[in-house]
This record gives C-alpha cells, sequence and structure tokens, in this order.
C-alpha cells in the first residue's frame, strides 16, 4: 500500500486528479474481489504492457470492465472516463500498480482511503470520516434498538458510504443471532460524480444495495418526494459545516421546527433536516464543529434551546482535534432522537484526549470507540448511580457529566461539552508518566545514536578508513551544462500571485523552502491542476536538483520521490542530469559540490553580479564540477550522508536531553510536588538510569 501511494500517484496520473487514480486503485480492487475472471484477464495483460499506447488502452479497458460489471448489478457508472484521464510515465508504472493491487487480498477500500487521507486532502476540501469514528457514531445511534432493528438508514451526505455499510454491519442478525430476513434498507446522497462513484463502488464490494442518488442541491431544498419526511429508523452522516461566524440575516425559506438558521451558515439547517427524516423513536447522529454548540448568534441560540426544550439532544461527545486530514477545527458528535421519545437531561463526554498520534493527525483506536460506547451505556442505562467512568476495563477514563434540562438554560443553552465537562487529572501523576516518558525517549535517541555511530565506523574516509583520493582535478573537470539541463522556472506572468493559493493540490517550490539540502513539505504555495498542466515544463522529478535563482543564495536542495511533480516557482533552477549522462553522474554528488561554501560563494558572487541580483543559468552552467569515476562518487556519497545521519541522531539526543531535564524539573519543582518533610523527592521515583 505505501508503493502505491507514493510516487506511482503523481507518475501514473500526469495532468489527472488523485481521485482519478484512486479510481483506478477501487476498479482494481473491486474487479478483483467481484469480477475475478475479468480480472485475471486484464492482469494478465497488464504483464504483457510495453509501450504508453498500450498502457492508454488497458486503462481504458480496465474502466470499461467495471463499468460494465456494475452495470449488470444496476449501476451506471463512468469509470472509464476518469481511467481515460491518467497519463503513466512509463507502461512499467502501470504493470507494477496492477501488480500490487493483486496481492491485496483482504478488503482494503478503507485502508486506500486512509493512506490517500496521510498523504493529502481532496483538491475539492472533500475528506472522507476516520472508520473508528464512523463505528462509534453507527453504534450510539443504534444502541436503544433491538435486535432486528433498526430497518432503514439515511446519509444526506454519504461522501465514501462508510455510515451505510457500518449500519448493515451493525443490524445483520436477528433476535437469534442470525442473518436478518429482512436487510437494512439503505439511502444515501452524495453531491460531487468523483465521489459518488467511490461510494458506490464501496457499497457494492460490501454486498450493501447502492441505493444512492447523486444531487445538485442542499436536501432541505429539493422538492422531490424520495425523502419524505419521518422515513427512516436511524439518520447518520458528517455533513460539510461552516466555520465562519454567520451574519446576521435568517433565512425565510423552508420548514424550520426548531427555527430558521442563518443565511449563510448551514450547521443547524443538517441538525434539522437530520431530526426531520426520524420515525418515532429514531436516532440521528451528526458531527457538528463544536463552536455551534456555544454560538452567540441569536437565531443559533434560538435553535438550540429549542432542540434542548424539546429534548431531542441525547448525548454530545467531544472528539480529540486533527481527526480530519483537512481541518484541525475541534468537532463534536451529536446524538440526537425524535421529538416523541425525549430526554431529561444530556450526557457529555469528552474524547479529546484520546487516540494517538499519527503523523500530522490523531487516531481513534477500535478499543477508544469501544470505550466511548461503553462509557455511554453506562451512564445512560444508570444515570447519576453509575459507576465511576474509567474501570480498570477501560485504556483510559472518559470524563463525563449529565447535565439537566434547567442546568443548560442556566449555560445559555450551550451544547458545547468543554463548558460542561471539567478535568480531574492527577497533576502529580500526569507529572509522573510525562518523565517516564521522556527517559524513555531519551534512551531510544541513546540507542539510535550508538547504532549510528556504528555505521558511520565502517564507512570509507570517515574514522581514518581509507587514505583520502589522490587526483590532479583539471583532468576530470567538467562545466556544469555539459553534464546537466540547466532551466530556469517560469515568469512572473505565467506563474504569479493570481496563479497561486494555499488550497491548490500541486505545492510549488520557492527559495524559502530549501532548508539543509533538502526541500520542506510545509507547503504554502500551490497551484490547481490545470496550473499545473499548462506549466509541465517546469515540473520537478525526484532526485532532481533545485537551486535559488533570485534572492538570498542558499545551498541547493534535492526533490525526494514524494515530491516528483511539484512545481517550480519563477525563483529557482532545476538542474537535472541529461539521460546520457546518468550512468556516470550521481545527483546526490552533484548536490554536495554545490552545497560546498565555496560553491555558494561562487553562486553568490554572481548573482550579486548582475543588475537585479540574481543567478543567470548561463553562469550556473559555467561551474567547473570535477568528476571521479562512479564508484568513487558513491563512496564520497554514502560518507556524507553517514555523517548527515550522525548529526541528526547527535541533534535528537540533545533535544531529548533538554526535554528530559524540563520533565524532572516539572516533577520536581512544579506546583503539584508535595513531597513529605523528611522524604527526599527522588524516592518518589525509581530510575535505574540517570543522567
Amino acid at each position: 500500500m505505501t508503493e502505491l501511494m507514493d510516487s506511482l500517484v503523481d507518475r501514473i496520473r500526469g495532468a489527472a486528479s488523485v481521485l482519478d487514480y484512486l479510481s483506478l486503485l477501487f476498479c482494481l480492487h473491486y474487479l478483483h474481489n467481484a469480477a475475478t475472471d475479468r480480472f485475471e484477464t486484464l492482469a494478465a495483460r497488464a504483464r504483457a504492457v510495453r509501450s504508453l499506447d498500450e498502457a492508454a488502452q488497458l486503462l481504458r479497458d480496465i474502466g470499461r470492465e467495471t463499468d460494465e460489471d456494475m452495470r449488470g448489478r444496476g449501476v451506471h457508472s463512468s469509470m472509464q472516463e476518469a481511467l481515460g484521464r491518467l497519463e503513466p510515465r512509463t507502461a512499467r508504472d502501470l504493470r507494477s500498480v496492477v501488480d500490487a493491487m493483486s496481492r491485496l487480498d483482504e478488503d482494503v477500500f478503507g485502508l486506500i482511503l486512509d493512506e490517500y487521507e496521510q498523504r493529502a486532502a481532496l483538491g475539492s476540501g472533500e475528506f472522507f470520516t476516520p472508520r473508528p469514528v464512523v463505528r462509534l457514531m453507527t453504534r450510539l445511534a443504534c444502541s436503544e434498538f433491538g435486535p432486528g432493528k433498526p430497518e432503514s438508514v439515511y446519509d444526506p451526505y454519504a461522501r465514501d458510504g462508510g455510515f451505510l455499510i457500518e449500519a448493515v454491519a451493525a443490524c445483520a442478525v436477528d433476535d437469534n443471532g442470525l442473518p436478518r430476513e429482512n436487510p437494512v434498507r439503505t439511502y444515501g446522497e452524495a453531491w460531487r460524480a468523483d465521489t459518488w462513484r467511490l461510494a458506490t463502488m464501496n457499497l457494492l464490494l460490501h454486498g450493501v444495495s447502492p441505493a444512492l442518488d447523486l444531487k445538485r442541491s442542499v436536501p432541505w431544498n429539493d422538492s422531490s418526494e424520495r425523502v419524505p419526511p419521518g422515513s427512516f429508523d436511524i439518520v447518520l452522516t458528517n455533513p460539510p459545516f461552516n466555520m465562519s461566524d454567520p451574519g446576521r440575516e435568517q433565512r425565510r425559506e423552508g420548514q424550520w421546527a426548531y427555527g430558521a438558521p442563518p443565511l449563510d451558515n448551514d450547521n443547524f439547517a443538517w441538525v434539522q433536516h437530520c431530526l426531520s427524516k426520524l420515525r418515532k423513536g429514531g436516532r440521528a447522529s451528526i458531527i457538528m464543529p463544536n463552536k455551534a454548540g456555544n454560538s452567540g448568534h441569536k437565531a443559533e441560540r434560538t435553535i438550540r434551546r429549542n432542540l434542548v426544550e424539546s429534548g431531542v439532544v441525547d448525548c454530545v461527545v467531544a472528539l480529540p482535534a486533527k481527526l480530519f486530514t483537512s481541518t484541525a477545527v475541534p468537532v463534536s458528535v451529536w446524538l440526537l432522537r425524535h421529538p416523541d421519545d425525549p430526554c431529561d437531561s444530556t450526557l457529555f463526554l469528552d474524547a479529546r484526549s484520546m487516540g494517538a498520534k499519527d503523523g500530522s493527525r490523531r487516531a481513534l483506536s477500535a478499543l477508544d470507540a469501544e470505550n466511548l460506547l461503553g462509557a455511554y451505556r453506562a451512564r445512560r442505562s444508570l444515570g447519576e448511580t453509575a459507576p465511576p467512568l474509567g474501570t480498570p476495563t477501560a485504556e483510559r477514563q472518559i470524563v463525563s457529566a449529565i447535565v439537566s434540562r434547567e442546568e443548560l438554560q442556566r449555560s445559555d443553552y450551550s451544547l458545547n461539552p468543554l463548558d460542561h465537562v471539567a478535568h480531574q487529572k492527577d497533576e502529580a501523576d500526569n507529572n509522573e508518566r510525562g518523565f517516564e516518558s521522556a527517559w524513555e525517549r531519551l534512551r531510544r535517541a541513546e540507542s539510535h545514536l550508538r547504532e549510528v555511530q556504528n555505521t558511520a565506523a565502517q564507512l570509507s574516509f570517515v574514522t581514518n578508513r581509507g587514505p583520502l583520493p589522490q587526483r590532479i582535478w583539471p583532468a576530470s573537470m567538467h562545466s556544469l551544462d555539459s553534464l546537466c539541463q540547466i532551466q530556469a522556472g517560469p515568469s512572473y506572468s505565467r506563474l504569479g500571485k493570481a496563479q497561486r493559493s494555499s488550497g491548490g493540490p500541486i505545492p510549488v517550490v520557492f527559495p524559502k523552502h530549501l532548508r539543509a539540502r533538502y526541500i520542506t513539505d510545509a507547503q504554502d504555495e500551490r497551484v490547481s491542476e490545470e496550473t499545473a498542466r499548462r506549466l509541465r515544463s517546469f515540473e520537478l522529478w525526484e532526485r532532481d536538483i533545485v537551486c535559488v535563482r533570485s534572492g538570498a543564495i542558499v545551498p541547493p536542495a534535492l526533490v525526494q520521490e514524494h515530491q516528483a511533480g511539484w512545481l517550480m516557482s519563477p525563483n529557482v533552477i532545476r538542474v537535472r542530469v541529461l539521460e546520457g549522462h546518468r550512468n556516470r553522474v550521481l545527483p546526490e554528488y552533484l548536490l554536495y559540490f554545490l552545497c560546498l561554501d565555496e560553491s555558494v560563494a561562487w553562486m553568490q558572487d554572481r548573482a550579486a553580479a548582475t543588475a537585479a541580483p540574481s543567478l543567470r543559468t548561463e553562469s550556473l552552467g559555467s561551474l567547473r564540477i570535477p568528476l571521479p569515476e562512479l564508484t568513487e562518487q558513491q563512496e564520497i556519497v554514502t560518507a556524507l550522508n553517514g555523517l548527515d545521519e550522525l548529526d541528526r541522531a547527535h541533534q535528537t539526543v540533545a533535544a531529548s536531553l533538554r526535554h528530559t531535564r524540563a520533565a524532572l524539573a516539572d516533577t520536581l519543582l512544579g506546583s503539584s510536588s508535595e513531597f513529605a518533610p523528611n522524604t527526599p523527592p527522588h524516592h518518589r521515583f525509581e530510575k535505574e538510569a540517570s543522567l
């Protein structure tokens, strides 16, 4: 999966969208599981593909075979069109994709989405709901239904269809534990054609009838009778919510049982739409931004008051931040009930500290979801007499509060869990856990340093291993432009501020992104796929070297594998080894030479010599490069790489040591330290390691 979601993404899609590439993976996965004979025929053809024309035809045929099979199941899709937009660089790349998908036998639909979300959010701002959150919301909504029920489920913003799939799985058996005679009736609505295709395929792969409509307008403005009021036992959704403060004016159109929402904010329109579709006894589970829970807007406060007074707000669960790729906005799950089955209080559960860090995001585990579900059931079944949450069966304590209707009135009808749930944490225990964690981090850093030191000691030219090379440089000197293609970035008229934004899918590399011979991944300058396609000649490839063209001259950087497909800005120069010299020049060797202090000073001198300080490609091309044999270049690169890794390992140990010192100071000197008069502080800890 890592192979599929790394450099192959850009090598296969070309100017097409990442979703088109995902469509290829999903088509192959679908055929592999739902139409094995078709897949085997296509896989055999893939192994024999040798030209780009053959690869393009194979892509069209994969899409056509998928469309035909889905059409036979009553679903009309357009996968052939999506796959026809892909532009693989080589036939070998397509063979690699088909081969990798043939080796993934298990259900990997959700895993592909997870891996994709690790890489980037959809260019449209669309994203998928993490599966543990889907499971939690579904189980909460189904918790008060007996076996064999509920009978129907609805998702008005279906994304990948995950809620419908999970609901069918949660209600799959009857009272006797046997498969239900009448399966759950499902219906969903999607707003984008590309995600509609993916969701439909996902539903088919999981054996769920894909009753999924592609909509063009918000559901509360839909005049059709496809979803009349009171149609469903369960409503589950993660709608697109608004984070900007709403305007003052209320909307005048529509029927709003709890009050008209603001004109330019749909948060409470979604809430009321979900409630309106519930049958008597039904439950709705919906994701909402925390800000909606205590917004000061008059219309939203009125709606919250009416929701509380009607007894429809059963539970609110505060989720950890950074669960979703495209937003770090804190959100909650609102569990709502039909107004004919009201509750006199609202349960608030605080899960903000749950989950584990996963790159730049946090992820709830399946155990986290089960613990939250257990906490809900315990408090709702026993009320205030329930045992304290966070019993030995739970991995972590879940702080909660049951708030009566009267208390909610006094809080101005706030439904933000942070206004009701207070953390009761033992600072001393937290400090001690932090200190233990800091020690463990330091031990790992020191262990890694020892491993790197042992490896570096074996490298050529390091710690006196082998003599330094003796050569007469002029005999093996070459100009840089004789070895490489040197190209400046596009002009400002072609790639200026008007063409860039922070929300496009394709990053643009500026001088400020060159740091310590690397290009930083924190890209704040991006362009649309259309712009990238128009400027394709300025695309970066893996192992290209990027130099500063205008501005402060800093050492160049090497393009990493995952950065292939990014664009040059007008302020940089691309250095790419010529095709005919790739068997005698290592780009990494060139990079290290260009990063020498004397090389950087040489470039700075040439840039300063121009009227407007900038480095011309002709000047850079005249730089003389010593070129030893390829084996010696490799030895040099390996030695310098090894010392770079040793440098990073030393820095990690130093940072870990500072962290440990701070944790120890907090533990011994912080406000929570309450040592007995005759008890030395160090007796509180039994540590084998020492500084």
